[in-house]
């Protein structure tokens, strides 16, 4: 059945409540496994990473070449390799780490996940079955490549997300699922996305956390790593 855009805000009300809790978690460490497969072939990826509430993290991904990447709030990047000793640094909208799971969870925003920043806006939220499904409309900007996704949780948790073209053809699928706490916030350990290329090609990139570890408990270094004032800086 649906209901209506203000029962969806009282729904929201029950993040607003528990905001504060989720403040609690400082910063994050984590092990992060990626493992996507396209036309037969598949690519694993390993990484250890820091995130902080503040905005700042820290990736390393120590095969095949040791490289750090660092991200901030504002979208500014930089990849810094200790072998050659060079920095790339670039910045946009989509590097910022609050286009990332760890913010979306750990500042509560997983009532929408970010649609609502990005311009969406709610059109439609019934239940089915126990689960809320919630319908987003794209802002102009995107309409001519997504004209709505859709949204499903179960309780307070997110489980699964798909983009719909103008066309209306499904472009991607996202599942959230293994949640364990952090803190007192519910976060998912694996996440499962399906790109759709084409009607018969799509890429799946399956990525999973380990080794999570909150405030005191994070006796990584990372988010202290500074890069040397002598790096050349690539352009």
């Amino acid at each position: 059945m649906s209901i209506s855009v203000s029962y969806w805000k009282l729904f929201v009300a029950f993040f607003v409540v528990n905001q504060l809790v989720a403040q609690s978690v400082r910063k994050v460490s984590a092990t992060m496994t990626m493992r996507t497969a396209h036309k037969g072939k598949t690519i694993n990826t390993r990484a250890e990473l820091c995130y902080a509430t503040s905005g700042r993290m820290v990736t390393l991904f120590p095969k095949p070449a040791e490289l750090y990447v660092f991200n901030n709030s504002n979208g500014e990047i930089k990849v810094f390799d200790p072998t050659k000793n060079t920095v790339l640094q670039q910045q946009n909208a989509t590097y910022s780490t609050e286009t990332t799971q760890f913010f979306y969870f750990l500042h509560n925003r997983k009532a929408d996940l970010g649609l609502s920043s990005m311009g969406f806006s709610l059109s439609q939220t019934k239940f089915e079955d126990g689960l809320m499904i919630s319908t987003w409309k794209s802002p102009t900007p995107m309409a001519k490549s997504i004209k709505r996704v859709e949204l499903v949780h179960k309780g307070q948790n997110p489980i699964f997300m798909k983009y719909i073209d103008p066309s209306e053809r499904t472009i991607k699928k996202v599942y959230y699922y293994e949640y364990t706490k952090l803190g007192s916030v519910d976060f998912p350990q694996t996440i499962t996305q399906i790109d759709y290329v084409t009607a018969r090609d799509s890429i799946i990139t399956k990525t999973a956390y380990g080794a999570l570890k909150i405030n005191e408990q994070v006796t990584s270094t990372l988010l202290d790593f500074v890069i040397p004032a002598n790096a050349k800086i690539l352009k």
